[in-house]
């Protein structure tokens, strides 16, 4: 006898050969590749056959029920014979992986609950998660004059997003000179958060196709795209992207994506009524920020974050002149 199942809208058949014999599971993939490992953020793991891939998610049987498994929320994927499914490279605050190049639509979908909205007390920006313990990236001048912000995180749900903002987020280290921030928030409980993956901006090429997920003027879950246009624009003693992908206040601190939905720079000006003159961080930066975070931890006794500079010596004066 057969069975239809809808188990988290995938749609199985199962044959039911006695009383005792267990039910079949028919694959949604031609070739199934048989169990893996699929390690998640926070030390968590599921192993099971993952029987469908879709946008942004991977649905994966257990043997006794199927689960929905944001793609996100992916760290590595082992087969069971040891064999890795996917390249990914895990530091202590931010990920890197081999990723397929997808549409613009495609990749906002997979990567839109990794991107938050920041408020505090000189406004609001965006800023996006980089692991999903709760690390945020903003621009500096996002948060600058205050150690805590409001977080708004966007939760996919059914109906499409649903909104659960976070008070009082700390401020943990601050590069002004950059303009970049990290933000350190706990998960709520019972969410799983979402990350981005961190892109090589020094392969990144003028022409290039990229797109902007953030906040511009508060209108939230707001997707722009344009290209890079030089790569290499110096601006504030250090260089930048300049690109066409329109970006307004509120997009500061967002994540500019490539094609392969990978983080390659962070949003942060443009020249306001100008058209095609907008300016993001590469992502060299925001690597060398995390990695070096310690140097940036914010000392909430000081002004200064700590940093003082020290005048110079005087000129030494001349020999006095004879009469």
């Amino acid at each position: 006898m057969q069975r239809a199942i809808l188990a988290g809208g995938l749609l199985l058949a199962t044959t039911v050969v006695g009383q005792d014999a267990p039910p079949t599971v028919a694959s949604s993939r031609p070739n199934p590749g048989g169990a893996e490992i699929i390690h998640l953020g926070g030390g968590r793991r599921v192993v099971g056959e993952v029987v469908k891939e879709a946008v942004g998610f991977l649905f994966v049987d257990l043997g006794f029920d199927i689960i929905k498994v944001p793609a996100t929320s992916v760290v590595q994927r082992v087969r069971v014979d040891g064999a890795p499914q996917s390249a990914i490279e895990a530091e202590d605050l931010f990920f890197r992986a081999e990723r397929e190049q997808k549409s613009i639509a495609e990749g906002a979908a997979e990567v839109g609950e990794s991107v938050v909205k920041i408020e505090n007390s000189m406004g609001q920006g965006s800023g996006f998660l980089t692991t999903s313990d709760g690390y945020i990236v903003t621009n500096f001048h996002v948060v600058a004059g205050d150690s805590e912000a409001d977080v708004t995180l966007y939760l996919r749900s059914r109906s499409g997003f649903d909104l659960k903002t976070v008070r009082k987020v700390k401020v943990v280290a601050t590069n002004p000179q950059v303009d970049l921030a990290l933000l350190k928030m706990e998960p709520p409980a019972g969410v799983e958060l979402s990350h981005v993956f961190i892109g090589d901006s020094e392969q990144a090429r003028a022409g290039e196709r990229v797109f902007a997920i953030g906040t511009p003027i508060g209108l939230e879950r707001t997707i722009s795209s344009g290209i890079i246009s030089v790569t290499n624009r110096a601006m504030s003693g250090f260089t930048h992207f300049q690109m066409t992908t329109p970006i307004n206040p509120g997009n500061s601190g967002g994540p500019l994506f490539n094609l392969r939905g990978e983080v390659v720079g962070v949003n942060s000006s443009g020249f306001l009524g100008s058209q095609g003159l907008n300016f993001a961080i590469p992502s060299k930066y925001v690597v060398d920020f995390l990695r070096n975070r310690e140097a940036y931890a914010v000392d909430a006794t000081r002004d200064e974050n700590g940093v003082h500079y020290l005048p110079g010596p005087r000129r030494p004066k001349g020999p006095k002149k004879k009469d």
